[in-house]
């Protein structure tokens, strides 16, 4: 039996992993999404190039603990390979200057590391400082041809010239459904731009090499003055434009009520469904918790460098509770992974116009806080790099998502992969009860030695690195004895018989 010294649980309930019942076969991974520092990149950038190598050096070795294999990346041209237009009014495009340096950095590591990576644009290119003159006017949105070719001759120097086959899926627009999006929730201009990408990527000899992906919305926002649902956005993507799109993207940013209850699951099951009829993938291209609570807001407010756009619970250890949890439900209603928004304080500021009172604080991590917030400590790894980083590592590409009997305990969920002979599970329990499990695993009749993860508020291993360790190893399940699991209230269990 394997228990925790001084809990208190109720008699155990039994709960079963089902192999031989299969969620999906086209596991991506979770990740993260990752930008390439748009204020942070350049000598002439609006904080200068003080992401060193050192600070690259640094980020690279946190992710190569977490192991991701989806992330996101999104962009703008004119923080790029945009510079402006010459005398006929044609886009002067450089694809080696500093800033693709730049983000050449966060595209070798995922080249490296056989990372799938989802890229795009913000949206169609629009002036965000006062120093980006002369680009707002040129194109008239999404669907503008000029702009879908130098997309496309973006990409073919990427992928053909300089060898980025990461580069997997493109996002056209993000969020295209939402009044923020330079498309502000017009459906025709956004599904129009989509097929004319298509098209010319088809005839870059590209699209064998890269899709697709959409429609990259919030799904739970409904624009007044949009064709369609956010919902609905994802339905018609699927009813008009399957035959276009490589891997189907949504967002959330949702509340904790939803997850905590597993009415998460709920929601975002039926959501599924539009992509699994049609055959392909889909994603969490974007999950994060709610910003805009009274709660939140205040604590913004007591921030210095913190936007409004932000979400102050990173720096909390509940945190981690409630995005693993959310990760366990995106798995079991049959999404091909996720990626958290987002990986590092220093990537972002409100309106991408580089205040540093303005940070948009949603990381593991702060870079770059001792130069831009003279917080050295802002530069730790937060406590949610410990579940997520699980979540990533040990659930990596190519697993088999399996059903489990579901706990029938409030705030009790599981989550089971397999890959090859190998065999991951975690748990959650959301809720301030001590609750206790007999697992076990009908029809497996070996299994390697599991070693077990513990991220709770008082137990969490680490090591010199701050990285997790396990708490115990070599732990045999016989498939017909199982074994006993107790999970203290607010903890996330996590057993594997995977070994880097």
């Amino acid at each position: 039996m394997i228990a925790l010294a001084g809990s208190s649980c109720s008699s155990s309930k039994i709960v079963r992993i089902h192999p031989e019942k299969i969620i999906s076969t086209n596991f991506i991974g979770n990740g993260v999404q990752w930008s390439a520092y748009p204020h942070a990149d350049a000598p002439d950038a609006e904080w200068g190039a003080i992401m060193t190598d050192q600070k690259w050096q640094r980020v690279s070795q946190r992710l190569d603990y977490m192991k991701p294999k989806l992330v996101r990346v999104m962009d703008q041209a004119n923080w790029r390979y945009l510079k402006g237009f010459d005398e006929k009014g044609d886009p002067i495009l450089d694809f080696d200057c500093p800033e693709i340096k730049s983000l050449q950095k966060l595209l070798d590591y995922c080249q490296k590391n056989d990372i799938t990576v989802l890229f795009g644009e913000w949206g169609c290119p629009f002036p965000l400082t006062k120093t980006e003159t002369g680009i707002a006017g040129h194109f008239k949105g999404a669907n503008d041809p000029v702009w879908i070719g130098i997309i496309v001759k973006y990409l073919d120097n990427l992928i053909n010239v300089k060898g980025y086959t990461c580069l997997k899926h493109y996002i056209l627009i993000n969020e295209p459904n939402g009044d923020w999006a330079s498309t502000m929730g017009n459906w025709d201009e956004w599904s129009e731009g989509a097929k004319m990408l298509n098209k010319a990527l088809i005839a870059a000899n590209l699209s064998d090499k890269i899709s697709i992906a959409g429609p990259d919305v919030v799904a739970e926002y409904d624009n007044p003055v949009s064709k369609y649902t956010g919902i609905g956005w994802v339905t018609e993507s699927a009813s008009q434009l399957n035959d276009i799109i490589g891997v189907y993207d949504i967002h959330a940013y949702t509340t904790y009520d939803k997850v905590r209850s597993g009415n998460f699951t709920k929601i975002y099951s039926g959501i599924a469904q539009s992509a699994r009829k049609a055959n392909k993938p889909i994603v969490f291209g974007e999950i994060g918790f709610e910003k805009m609570t009274d709660e939140n807001q205040k604590r913004v407010k007591t921030d210095p460098h913190a936007s409004e756009d932000s979400q102050m619970s990173v720096y909390d250890f509940d945190y981690g509770i409630d995005m693993s949890d959310a990760a366990i439900q995106i798995m079991n209603s049959g999404y091909s992974g996720s990626a958290a928004w987002d990986l590092d304080d220093a990537m972002h500021t409100l309106g991408d116009k580089g205040d540093k009172s303005k940070l948009k604080r949603w990381g593991f991590w702060n870079s770059l806080g001792t130069e831009i917030c003279n917080n050295p400590a802002d530069e730790n790894i937060r406590p949610w790099f410990y579940s997520w980083s699980l979540m990533c590592r040990y659930f990596p590409a190519g697993t088999t998502v399996i059903e489990s009997d579901s706990t029938g305990i409030e705030g009790l969920r599981l989550v089971a992969g397999t890959k090859g002979d190998d065999m991951t599970f975690a748990v959650v329990n959301n809720s301030a009860v001590n609750q206790k499990i007999d697992l076990k695993i009908p029809g497996t009749t070996s299994l390697k030695p599991f070693k077990k993860y513990i991220y709770s508020e008082n137990i969490r291993p680490v090591d010199k690195d701050n990285f997790p360790v396990p708490l115990q190893k070599d732990i045999s399940m016989k498939s017909a004895k199982g074994i006993s699991i107790e999970i203290p209230a607010k903890s996330f269990l996590l057993y594997t018989t995977l070994d880097f």
